[in-house]
């Protein structure tokens, strides 16, 4: 089981890999809802891929 504070880093980590996905692409300055709900699909669907 892990603690409180092992959970708050992985939502961190999350985030911070988050941020990195939506600045990876320069040009895109903005985000409709819905693309970033899709950037979120893709990124807990694929986390646990290797």
């Amino acid at each position: 089981m892990r603690t409180e504070a092992e959970r708050q880093d992985t939502r961190k980590a999350m985030a911070f890999d988050l941020f990195a996905v939506i600045d990876k692409d320069p040009a895109k300055k903005t985000y409709t809802k819905e693309e970033i709900k899709k950037i979120i699909r893709v990124y807990l669907k694929t986390a646990d891929q290797k």
